[in-house]
């Protein structure tokens, strides 16, 4: 079984590098969870190889037990909706061509508005950061720590990092979805708001989740230049022409990877300081992201046909969690590997561990059943996406924003197993919100459509004025 998973990686690799050359709009819109899905596929299949590795997070070794081809599985079973669903090419590519999305003063004033509100944002993290007097990069503050210090101001920030930086990517691109230049205002306060996480201790996760989320709305921008809406080049500014070339975008990746690699040097030998980090940061990369999963792998049951649900899972993770209040797939595969107190007490101190999909469809429904809800998922994510993007490329941007806010828990399913998130009541606010500025940025396209047709403009045309 162990020859096999070598075999997998290798066909899943291929469809990656398909994916990358031949679909950019996927990559770009579904960054945030194809990237973890790839490395964790490479890592579960290091651990099959090479395992067992002993996991020091769970005391014990972990790998050797030939996970590698069901991850696959769970990985294609997003991947293979995406590709289905997004139009990036075919028929739903034409169709979309046909649509003609209005540009009005109300763009105008939201974007306005949008500027003002992310100054709030920058400022009142600024206005936090000095009250709370600590500069955790240069005093070897830990990020845990510094969250406990720093307030709610903080830590609303940390945890709608992922919204405030769609925002911020969907009002840069909003003008040139529309002939125009990108808007270069909303770029600066996404690197102030990086600055700052650098300043505040951060390492790998916060900037994944910034860049993957600001850069989304990108996609948008590939469609319209796929459906011929706007020119490939026909950015007007020299400067905006060098910062989107290829060797700009190089410069920036390999910036990124730079920081990212400096900030895990601070964090393992001088923050942490562990007594031998090396061996800490190939744990982290290598064993962390698919120890649940090698484990949970090991008590799936084939021979369990007539009776798949786990009774005393459900109960754990969807009736009684120890938190209800935080990913309960998390608590109960960490109680089942440490125990019940040693569980609590992570989810006391605000840790969580790595892993939870695809863990919680095998431990909730079985051997075979997954084969179902995994694809079933997977379309339902990808669906979830597509509307996010197509609502921006509509113009739609405020629906788009809260679109992303519902599209969002889904990701914390793949993320973390997390399969609660819609039974929360805030969840289901969000979907009211979502409608409402669904209903009302609908009326107004329909007005500037009307408009149009007074003046004797095709929407199109109207729209680059």
């Amino acid at each position: 079984m162990t020859l096999l998973s070598p075999i997998f990686l290798a066909l899943f690799l291929v469809l990656m590098t398909y994916v990358v050359r031949r679909r950019p709009a996927v990559v770009c819109a579904g960054l945030f969870l194809l990237f973890p899905l790839a490395y964790r596929a490479i890592d579960i299949t290091y651990l099959d190889l090479f395992g067992p590795v002993y996991a020091s997070e769970i005391n014990r070794f972990v790998g050797g037990s030939g996970a590698t081809p069901m991850f696959v599985y769970a990985a294609c079973s997003f991947i293979v909706p995406m590709l289905a669903v997004f139009p990036d090419h075919g028929r739903r590519l034409a169709r979309l061509a046909q649509e003609r999305p209005v540009w009005t003063v109300y763009h105008r004033y939201v974007s306005h508005g949008a500027v003002v509100v992310a100054m709030g944002i920058i400022g009142a993290l600024a206005v936090n950061f000095i009250l709370v007097e600590a500069i955790p990069i240069l005093q070897g503050i830990d990020r845990l720590r510094y969250n406990a210090m720093a307030g709610p101001v903080h830590n609303v920030a940390y945890e709608l990092n992922f919204l405030i930086n769609f925002a911020f990517g969907a009002f840069t691109v909003l003008p040139r979805l529309n002939g125009r230049d990108y808007d270069l205002r909303f770029a600066g306060a996404m690197l102030a708001l990086m600055v700052y996480w650098v300043v505040t201790g951060n390492r790998y996760s916060v900037f994944f989740v910034l860049l993957s989320f600001y850069f989304m709305p990108l996609a948008a921008v590939m469609l319209a230049s796929y459906t011929g809406r706007i020119s490939a080049d026909g950015l007007r500014s020299f400067v905006q022409r060098a910062l989107t070339s290829r060797t700009a975008r190089v410069l920036a990746i390999l910036g990124a990877m730079l920081m990212v690699l400096g900030l895990l040097f601070n964090s393992y030998f001088n923050v942490r300081n562990y007594r031998e980090p090396l061996i800490a940061i190939q744990e982290r990369i290598l064993v962390q992201p698919v120890q649940l999963w090698a484990t949970a792998w090991e008590r799936v049951d084939f021979t369990n046909v007539t009776d798949p649900i786990n009774d005393y899972a459900v109960q754990e993770i969807i009736l009684n969690p120890i938190d209800a209040s935080r990913n309960p797939t998390i608590q109960y595969l960490t109680t089942l590997e440490l125990g019940f107190f040693r569980s609590a007490e992570l989810v006391e101190l605000g840790q969580a561990y790595n892993g939870g999909y695809p863990e919680v469809h095998f431990e909730l429904l079985g051997a075979w059943l997954p084969f179902l809800t995994l694809p079933l998922a997977g379309l339902i994510t990808a669906l979830f996406l597509r509307m996010c993007i197509l609502l921006l490329y509509r113009n739609m941007v405020a629906s788009s924003i809260f679109a992303v806010y519902l599209y969002f828990g889904f990701t914390l399913h793949y993320a973390g197993g997390m399969v609660t998130f819609f039974l929360a009541p805030t969840y289901w606010l969000k979907i009211v919100i979502f409608l409402i500025a669904f209903v009302f940025e609908g009326q107004v396209l329909k007005r500037g459509r009307r408009l149009a047709a007074r003046t004797s403009l095709p929407a199109y045309a109207a729209a680059r004025f």
